[in-house]
């Protein structure tokens, strides 16, 4: 993905993550409407491909959000993700 769409799909990453923490455990609604509203509304190639910009911008957000979270508690980024991953392979 060209740098220069970057700042947008990370702006839609967050938007969408805006609506999931707003009802982390609870019906999904509003996290629904805000997908359904960046991907409605266009082709299925169109929905592809804005799909694989909004991945690409939760997986921008995510990498930041653990550089900021290595950076507070000196916790290497790759230890984070290994504990979380032996998290859900318990459950």
């Amino acid at each position: 993905m060209p740098n220069e769409q970057r700042p947008a799909s990370t702006r839609s990453a967050i938007e969408l993550m805006t609506a999931w923490l707003d009802s982390p455990n609870g019906p999904p609604d509003l996290l629904v409407e805000c997908l359904i509203s960046h991907l409605d509304g266009r082709s299925p190639r169109d929905n592809l491909s804005h799909a694989i910009e909004l991945i690409m911008g939760l997986t921008y957000l995510s990498g930041s959000l653990l550089v900021l979270l290595e950076d507070e508690t000196g916790i290497p980024a790759r230890n984070t993700v290994r504990h979380l991953a032996l998290q859900y392979a318990q459950d």
